[in-house]
This record gives C-alpha cells, sequence and structure tokens, in this order.
C-alpha cells in the first residue's frame, strides 16, 4: 500500500507541483496588498479585528492580543477587516474615527505596497542580467527588413512605436506585440535629432502552432491549431493548392501567406483530407538587438523603476484595448487562469524546477497589475473607497454611511459576478484544452 501511494504521489508531483507554486506566488502579492492596509492601520492606531489571507471558510486560526490571524479555503484574496471600516462605531480607535488623511492613506496602502514590491522585483531582474537594456539599437541580425525596407539604423535611440513613448526595452517588445500588422510608425533619435520613421515593416512567421519532422508529419499541436482540424500525426502534402513534399518547401509555403490563414491537405487515416482556413498565430520577428550596457548600482536601479513604469502602462494601455474591443471576454483571465498561466511559464513540469528569470518577471507584472486595479475608481475596490474620500474632501463633509455602502455593495456583487463567469470561463478552457494564450 505504502509503495502504491508513493507511486502515485510520484506520478501526480509533477502536475500538482507547478500549481502549488503558483498558488504561493499568488499567496505572496495577496499578503502583501494586506499588509500594506494591516501596517498603516496599526501605525494610526486602528483596531484590526481580523487579517486574513483567502476567502470563504476558516482552516487555520490564531488569537492574537486584538486581532485574529487567519487562512481561509480558497487561494483569491483575502481582507484585512478594521474596526469601523464598514459602519458606524464609537471605538475611538475605529478606522472611521480617524482623521481623512489617514484613512486615505491606510486605503492605498496596499496598492501602494504592491507597486513597491514590483519596483523590487523589477530591480532585482534587471540586476539578474548581464547587462542592463537600453532602447538604442545595437545591430542588426543577416537579412533584417526593417534595416534594408524601413530606414532604421545602428545607433538609433527609439524614442516611440504607433506613437506610444518607449522607456525600456520591455516597450518595444510589448509594442511591437500589441500590433499584428508587422507595420509599426517609429520616432527616434538619430545624431542628436528626432527622425519620424513611417511604415517599418518586419518580418512575420507563425509561431507556437506546431512542430513537425523532416516528412512534414506533424507533432506537438497547439490547442487552438488544433480546434481547427489539424492532428497530431497529420502529414502535410499541400499548401494553399501547392504540393509539398520536403520540410523546406513547407517553410516556404507558410511565410508565403500573406494572412496566415491556410488551407492545408494532409494524410489521415491512409486518406487524404483537406483542413481549410486554418488561422496560425503570427509572431513579428525583431531583426535587431538592443544596446546593452555594463551594470552599475544607478543604472540598475534606474532600469527597474524603467521597467515597472513600462509594466504599470500595459495594465492601463490593456484596459483601454479591452474597452476598444481589441480584446474579447475570451481573453480574459480569472484567479484559475492566472494561475494557470502562472504554473505553465514559471515551471519546467518536467524537471519541476523554477525558471527565476519568468518568475520575477511574471510576479512584478501580477503585483503592479493588482497595485493599479485596486486603484481604479470602482465601487468596492481600494479606488472606490479612496474617490469617496476625494469627495468628502472637497465637499467637507461625507456621503451618508449607508448610501455609501449600499454603492460599495452592488459594486462587490458585480465583480464577484463577473469572477464566477470568467472564472467559468477559465474552468471550460481548461476542460476544453484551449489553453490561456
Amino acid at each position: 500500500m505504502d509503495f502504491n501511494l508513493m507511486t502515485a504521489v510520484s506520478a501526480i508531483w509533477p502536475k500538482v507541483w507547478p500549481i502549488l507554486t503558483a498558488i504561493l506566488f499568488f499567496g505572496v502579492i495577496i499578503f502583501i496588498h494586506e499588509l500594506g492596509h494591516f501596517l498603516t492601520a496599526k501605525l494610526f492606531g486602528v483596531k484590526v479585528n481580523e487579517f486574513a489571507l483567502g476567502m470563504g471558510p476558516t482552516i487555520l486560526k490564531k488569537q492574537g492580543k486584538e486581532t485574529k490571524y487567519a487562512l481561509r479555503l480558497f487561494p483569491i484574496g483575502g481582507f484585512c477587516a478594521m474596526e469601523g471600516e464598514s459602519e458606524e462605531s464609537d471605538d475611538e480607535r475605529a478606522y472611521c474615527n480617524k482623521k481623512l488623511w489617514q484613512r486615505m492613506i491606510i486605503i492605498v496602502a496596499g496598492a501602494a505596497m504592491n507597486i513597491l514590491l514590483g519596483i523590487i522585483l523589477c530591480i532585482a531582474l534587471v540586476g539578474t542580467d548581464e547587462l542592463v537594456g537600453t532602447n538604442t539599437v545595437a545591430r542588426f541580425y543577416d537579412g533584417a527588413v526593417s534595416n534594408a525596407e524601413g530606414g532604421l539604423m545602428v545607433e538609433d535611440k527609439i524614442i516611440k512605436i504607433d506613437g506610444k513613448r518607449v522607456y525600456s526595452d520591455y516597450d518595444i517588445s510589448f509594442l511591437m506585440q500589441r500590433n499584428e500588422s508587422g507595420i509599426y510608425d517609429f520616432v527616434v533619435e538619430r545624431n542628436g535629432e528626432r527622425v519620424g520613421l513611417d511604415g517599418v515593416h518586419f518580418d512575420r512567421r507563425t509561431s507556437g502552432n506546431f512542430s513537425y519532422d523532416k516528412d512534414c508529419v506533424i507533432s506537438s499541436l497547439s490547442a487552438k491549431i488544433k480546434k481547427q482540424g489539424l492532428e497530431d500525426g497529420n502529414r502535410i502534402i499541400g499548401v494553399n493548392g501547392k504540393a509539398i513534399s520536403s520540410q523546406k518547401e513547407l517553410i516556404e509555403a507558410i511565410r508565403a501567406d500573406e494572412d496566415f490563414v491556410i488551407d492545408y491537405k494532409v494524410i489521415r487515416n491512409q486518406g487524404e483530407v483537406e483542413v481549410k482556413a486554418v488561422k496560425m498565430n503570427v509572431a513579428t520577428v525583431l531583426d535587431f538587438a538592443i544596446l546593452g550596457e555594463e551594470k552599475t548600482v544607478f543604472n540598475v536601479i534606474g532600469g527597474g523603476f524603467r521597467y515597472a513604469a513600462s509594466m504599470s502602462r500595459i495594465v492601463y494601455i490593456s484596459l483601454f484595448d479591452l474597452l476598444r474591443g481589441h480584446y474579447g471576454f475570451s481573453d480574459m483571465a480569472g484567479p484559475i487562469g492566472t494561475i494557470s498561466v502562472i504554473s505553465d511559464v514559471t515551471v519546467d513540469e518536467t524537471t519541476s524546477s523554477i525558471n527565476w528569470g519568468s518568475m520575477l518577471m511574471m510576479m512584478a507584472l501580477v503585483t503592479i497589475n493588482v497595485g493599479l486595479f485596486n486603484l481604479l475608481p470602482v465601487p468596492a475596490l481600494d479606488g472606490g473607497h479612496f474617490f469617496f474620500m476625494l469627495v468628502e474632501l472637497v465637499f467637507r463633509k461625507p456621503v451618508p454611511p449607508k448610501y455609501e455602502n449600499w454603492i460599495h455593495a452592488a459594486g462587490m456583487v458585480l465583480l464577484l459576478a463577473l469572477m464566477v463567469v470568467i472564472s467559468a470561463s477559465d474552468i471550460w478552457k481548461l476542460i476544453s484544452g484551449r489553453g490561456f494564450y
């Protein structure tokens, strides 16, 4: 029995370990956020009734001198419950009885701690690289299209891409991924002057769709491509009506397609099958290298702040893109999806080893995202509470508590409903094998 149990544990451990790592990762971010509220509340003498990680039923608890510390079942949030936070209280140490400026600091402290953690992680991330990245073109790779046809030159300092300011090398990759056309408008600094380069072309290639051997037999299909009709073990014999007999011909035929929506002919079960209009994942090829600087204390810290600024802007650019319809509902991910992506990106399932570079990057991006999202003026979020405090500051009197509580309660209901719907979508993606990226 013991042997069978150990065998079962050994079999499932590579699957479970990445998920546990992602939950711990998420827990650290939540803990830092709630710790910000907790520490500033204690600083201003506010009574904290409970400090909890997770939501739902309590699984572990410890009663302190005045605060109950609890670990709850579902690792999707946490809270710092202060006396007089959601209702009136006669206790002089109640949150509601503190000065306005103290309450304002307490309410934004969670988000501030998340952003501070993100900055520290970005500095650590920059410090782990051999060189500190810049936004200056160092050299072009062989056959570079952006140099030969687009006019980019060595030593150009990239100032803008498609009208968006470039603060770090991280911005370059993000802004180019955001535009899927392969054609970009650049503003560069060249010989002390700003130069506009419109319509700079880059090579576009399919990425992460499937692999194939020298006989053009498909393996390792992505979930997105599998849903469109291709299968593992299919041998490709035609692309867009053109016969294919070698790996070289296959590569050339795929690259020659302008919109990367391709008609395939394959051998399946000893018969020929046509699979039409397969939409491929496409990536723009960055055909130049960025100049790297030797590390110093100052440029590592400066580089970390620039990375944090870049990640902060990504949150709002992505939000605006979502509101404009650039992304659909299916592109959103909730706690389940976030944990799945974190585990996929940061942990190698076969070796159970952590990719620390990816871990730092993902944690910095998520914690900054959490901090800035919480500052949005949305009811039930920290930013919603802060908005009512601004109203109080301007009009010299607070909004009646019962009305404010109703608004926050309605906001909480809507947020929870949205979370349920997105979580259901996350579960469906896992069950159907569609994946999150």
